[in-house]
Parts: C-alpha cells; structure tokens; sequence
C-alpha cells in the first residue's frame, strides 16, 4: 500500500502537463500590466508616425507628378491648398484635369509653403520645375517633416 501512495504521490507532484488557473491568471495580470503602461506611450507616438507618412506620400506624389510629365509629355502640376490642408496632382493640357486629390490627416496640417508662387509645382518635360521650394509639415505634436524641391526636379524628405 505504501508503494502505491508513493507511486501515486510522484505523479500528482511531478506530472506537470498542463497550465494551472493560477499560472494563467498570474501571465494575463503581467500582461494587462504592460499594456496599460505601454498604451499611452503608442498614443503619444501616432501622431508622428501620421507626420511621417503624410510627408512620405507628398513626396512620392510629387515624383508621381513629375514621372507623368516626362512619360505623357504633357504639363503635370501639384497644387496645395493650405486652407483645407488637401493638394491635388492636376494635368494640364487642352483642359485641366485633376490626376489625385489627397487631404491629410486631421492630425497634420501645413505649416509653411516657400518659393513656389501659387503654392505649386509645376514640372517641366525634362523632369524639372519651374520653381524649387520647400514644404513644410507640421502636427499637434509640433513636429515638423520637410520637403524640398530643388530645380532639377529632385524631391528631398528631411
């Protein structure tokens, strides 16, 4: 009898196959501990994340423009609209007509347009424009992303 208490005394202390209540409700406590310190922190950091992809957009819808211009050999422009924080990619020929309009994020907005009269690019045939001059972005956070458009028609994120 005393074998079988023993054998049977084994099993139930070292026959560890499965997960305690106790073992799950102690990893489940751990982890809504870190998510609601991490939380804020992530929420604090969007806006940012919005910045960069905003500007990061602008910037490939530029090239956009300025590759439609040396392909279809036909004037391609982007005009900004800093009132209502929108631009529109816009080809002009016989009749102007809008290519894209992209509005931002209520969480960004421009902050300054300089060197480009009418606050627009316009690209030339060869890929240049006609003016260079520089983007300003900006969000809730005062973070600002820079876009520059040099003459040659190269467009640099900062």
């Amino acid at each position: 009898m005393c074998l079988y208490k023993a054998v049977l005394f084994e099993k139930i202390v070292y026959n560890k196959k499965g997960i305690s209540l106790l073992n799950l409700m102690v990893a489940l406590g751990v982890l809504a501990l870190l998510i609601t310190i991490a939380l804020p922190n992530i929420r604090a950091y969007q806006p940012n994340l919005k910045l960069n992809a905003t500007a990061r957009n602008m910037a490939i819808d530029l090239r956009y423009a300025q590759q439609l211009t040396v392909t279809e050999q036909e004037v391609h422009r982007v005009n900004f609209d800093i009132s209502k924080d929108k631009y529109v990619i816009e080809k002009i020929g016989a009749a102007t007509t809008t290519v894209k309009t992209v509005e931002f994020d209520s969480e960004v907005n421009f902050q300054q347009i300089t060197g480009l009269t009418d606050d627009r690019v316009v690209f030339n045939y060869y890929g240049g424009v006609s003016e260079s001059g520089q983007i300003i972005l900006i969000n809730i956070n005062a973070k600002t992303a820079t876009i520059n458009v040099k003459p040659s028609g190269y467009i640099q994120l900062e």
